[in-house]
């Protein structure tokens, strides 16, 4: 019997400290939501000799951006198609801006899509050559014309973009060292400059106004490091070169985030650029996704250390970099899909409600205040049910509105939990 008590009471120790613990930090997101629908928005695996999804989102401003895959379901020989697609959220118009096999394309669409204000840039596995498509003049062209040349197999791939700036990852010639460097591209002047080239694999480059960075693997060839260069003094300095694998970095402004495994597992950093200081934005007893970085705030999706399920349940955790507050998405699913964060919003997937098969994804519009550097048209006017030109029976969007308090039963739960816990412990002293 004191068998059971003692382990009863280790029990409830450790999920007293556990809930105790998720109540400080699961404070819930102000802000509403709103339901986006198209037919091209599909993920299907119903077929028994194809399947078809999308993904690879991208959000800037009122610009949604995402690539679609239709497969066949063999190994050699299948036909693959891809096509890209462009939501206008204030109008709900949606274009197909490229689609392969095409005019410009042969081969399947390799990720990422990005997208900054009217420009939108992707990379292809057969040419290996960026494509940049105008969404004012309505126009696809060919951003590079190097890419896979005979006997050299040469790869441009891993764009980003900041208004007319773009940088990408691209490969050494085949028959030297083969490793990947960092390229930068001024839409407007057509200028073109390696922004490093050192020995092995600079990948993942990402940019905000005239700063870049990248993952880079001079000194770790096994894991990685976080690079910046500044355009505007051509200094190149080190950001994080801490043991094990530092990857996949975002900037915007002056804050760095990456997905950063020093300790073994998944976690996610800060580094502000102003300050010189690096801290630790992810919880502790959890594991992380890459982060997503828009202004000053940070997103990404976490998983419990104690969830040992195949699918583990996650949530989507936004990091305020002025502030430093920590808040929880309020989602009505246990396992959301993040796809894309732009200024105030948050584009999520919801694989129990209005879900990809169906052609929706959710969008949520954080409040914010009348001084935050955010269109008030964005806010107060957020953009209807979205629906393709030519559908002549749009489906209704909904609105749902969330209150920025911690979820309900935490600190109550966890004070029961206490009582009973000094109970028993106090019937354990008695005996």
């Amino acid at each position: 019997m004191n068998g059971i008590r003692k382990r009863a009471g280790i029990f409830l120790m450790g999920l007293f400290w556990f809930t105790a613990l998720f109540s400080l930090h699961a404070s819930a997101l102000a802000g509403h939501e709103i339901l986006i629908h198209s037919p091209n928005i599909t993920a299907d695996e119903s077929s028994p000799d194809h399947y078809e999804y999308s993904g690879f989102f991208a959000l800037d401003g009122s610009n949604l951006v995402w690539m679609n895959t239709w497969a066949e379901r063999k190994i050699e020989e299948k036909c693959v198609l891809n096509r890209i697609y462009l939501m206008n959220l204030t109008d709900n118009s949606i274009v197909m801006i490229s689609g392969t096999p095409g005019i410009h394309q042969e081969s399947e669409f390799r990720p990422p899509v990005a997208v900054s204000g009217r420009y939108i840039v992707w990379s292809e596995f057969g040419r290996d050559d960026l494509f940049l498509y105008d969404a004012t003049r309505g126009r696809e062209t060919a951003l590079t014309s190097d890419g896979s040349a005979p006997d050299q197999q040469l790869q441009n791939a891993f764009p980003d973009i900041d208004g007319d700036r773009v940088v990408w990852a691209k490969r050494k010639p085949y028959l030297s060292s083969n490793d990947q460097d960092i390229v930068f591209m001024n839409l407007t002047t057509g200028t073109r400059q390696n922004i490093s080239t050192a020995a092995a694999d600079q990948t993942d480059p990402s940019i905000s106004g005239s700063r870049i960075v990248w993952t880079d693997k001079r000194n770790e060839p096994g894991g990685g490091d976080i690079y910046l260069y500044d355009l505007g003094t051509g200094i190149t300095q080190p950001i994080c070169t801490e043991r094990g694998l530092q990857q996949k970095p975002k900037i915007s402004g002056t804050s760095i985030v990456w997905m950063d495994y020093r300790n073994g597992k998944p976690a996610v950093y800060l580094y502000n650029i102003s300050s010189g200081t690096t801290i630790r934005i992810s919880r502790d007893l959890f594991v992380t996704d890459a982060p997503l970085l828009s202004g000053d705030l940070v997103v990404w999706q976490e998983y419990s250390d104690f969830d040992l399920r195949d699918e583990r349940a996650g949530t989507i955790v936004v990091y305020n970099t002025i502030s430093g507050v920590r808040e929880i998405l309020p989602v009505n699913t246990t396992h959301p899909q993040l796809l894309a964060v732009g200024q105030n919003r948050i584009v999520y997937a919801d694989p129990d409600f209005k879900t990809l098969d169906e052609g929706f994804v959710h969008l949520f519009v954080m409040d914010v205040p009348v001084s935050a550097p955010v269109s008030l048209t964005d806010v107060t006017s957020p953009p209807g049910p979205a629906q393709e030109k030519t559908v002549t029976d749009p489906v209704p969007g909904k609105t749902e509105n969330h209150a920025a308090t911690a979820f309900p039963g935490a600190v109550p739960f966890s004070i029961g939990v206490g009582i009973l816990l000094c109970r028993i412990m106090n019937g354990r002293s008695k005996k």
